[in-house]
């Protein structure tokens, strides 16, 4: 990919839920295209894990997602049922650079660690310092390298 994407009203959505959610990650997808492109935030559990049982979820939703996998699967048929685009996964990094993660990459390749889950997907991850946005940065997969790179990101 040469450049990924995205409408202006998408991304102050993703942007308005990381502010809010902030000191804590937050995450959810975008589909559709086009006119028809919906951000679809989804509820950060990591809080709930970490408390059910730290030492299987050491990290906190101040450094880590992970999506109620009831919000996912509802998006994922939404995106089947009407055969759209899922474009974007996101997430926030509070008080951190916009980058992928060793951690991003594993969660993106979950079922096998060479492919990512949703090749044809984006990956977005928004920079939020002290609360306030910073910056996106938006990753896609290289099949040639077998790894996410930077792309640039056009806001429409």
């Amino acid at each position: 990919m040469t450049e990924i994407d995205i409408s202006r009203a998408s991304l102050d959505a993703i942007v308005a839920q990381a502010e809010d959610e902030f000191p804590n990650e937050c995450c959810g997808f975008v589909i559709g295209d086009g006119a028809d492109e919906m951000v679809c935030p989804i509820t950060n559990i990591q809080n709930r894990k970490h408390e059910q049982n730290p030492a299987a979820f050491p990290r906190d939703a101040r450094t880590a997602f992970l999506m109620d996998p009831n919000e996912h699967l509802a998006v994922l048929r939404e995106v089947d049922s009407r055969r759209i685009p899922l474009r974007f996964v996101y997430h926030s990094h509070p008080d951190h650079d916009a980058y992928f993660s060793p951690t991003d990459r594993a969660q993106a390749c979950s079922f096998d660690p060479g492919e990512p889950d949703y090749p044809d997907t984006a990956y977005l991850v928004l920079s939020i310092m002290a609360g306030k946005f910073a910056r996106a940065a938006a990753f896609a997969w290289d099949k040639d390298r077998g790894e996410f790179v930077e792309t640039p990101l056009v806001i429409k």
